[in-house]
């Protein structure tokens, strides 16, 4: 008799299974510890036999796993990073906003954004940071730009932008926010510096967030051994 393989499990059912949260799952992906199936509407599937061996894993003697599993670039904050970015955008009547975080090597990585659609997030996340990006996260300090000169966040953008450095209590940068508005006005001093505040506590959350991250992956190795006996 054929034995039916296991039916494959959603995001949520396989974070349950694995006892960390969401976050902490697609981190596992990023740095390419997992990799789950694809549905035909782009949905992830894990496959319980894949989260087995994830777990297993622990059981080995290994170095330990790679920085780029704790740091903002391998944390998978999309979701949360559109919501963040909707009471920007609507307090500021602004077109787009969203962040670039760094990972190894600083090199930026767009992290998601409000205001940007599917097509436009994706390929944005297959392109490098542009220039004024990654000098402001570089000098620590916001750049004014012309979306039409820098051809961002698409091609035919207009208007005014800026991109603030991620400083949270003077610590180095961990990306950078940009925020795109049509205004005739620009952004006034006010407003930027609604920005750069707001980039302070983007930047505290992805810290948080790289905390969290970095001791649910260390627990549910524990945990693997532990179960092990």
């Amino acid at each position: 008799m054929t034995v039916p393989r296991p039916r494959l499990l959603t995001v949520g059912e396989a974070a349950r299974a694995l006892g960390m949260c969401r976050t902490t799952l697609l981190a596992a992906e990023e740095s390419g510890q997992l990799v789950p199936a694809r549905t035909p509407g782009g949905h992830r599937r894990y496959d319980p036999a894949d989260l087995d061996r994830f777990l297993g894993r622990a059981h080995t003697p290994a170095p330990p796993p790679p920085a780029a599993a704790a740091t903002p670039d391998a944390v998978h904050l999309g979701p949360a990073v559109r919501a963040a970015m909707r009471p920007l955008v609507q307090a500021l009547e602004a077109d787009a906003a969203g962040v670039y975080l760094a990972g190894d090597g600083g090199r930026l990585r767009f992290g998601g954004a409000f205001g940007v659609p599917r097509w436009l997030a994706e390929r944005l996340a297959d392109a490098p940071a542009p220039g004024v990006l990654a000098r402001a996260h570089a000098h620590r300090r916001y750049r004014l730009f012309d979306p039409a000169d820098a051809a961002f966040p698409e091609p035919r953008s207009t208007g005014h932008a800026v991109a603030v450095p991620l400083c949270a209590d003077d610590e180095r940068s961990v990306g950078a926010l940009f925020v795109v508005t049509r205004s005739e006005r620009g952004l006034p001093p006010a407003e930027l510096r609604i920005v750069e505040a707001f980039g302070r506590l983007v930047a505290s959350l992805v810290g948080a967030q790289r905390r969290v991250t970095d001791l649910e992956l260390r627990l549910a190795r524990i945990a693997a051994v532990a179960a092990g006996g």
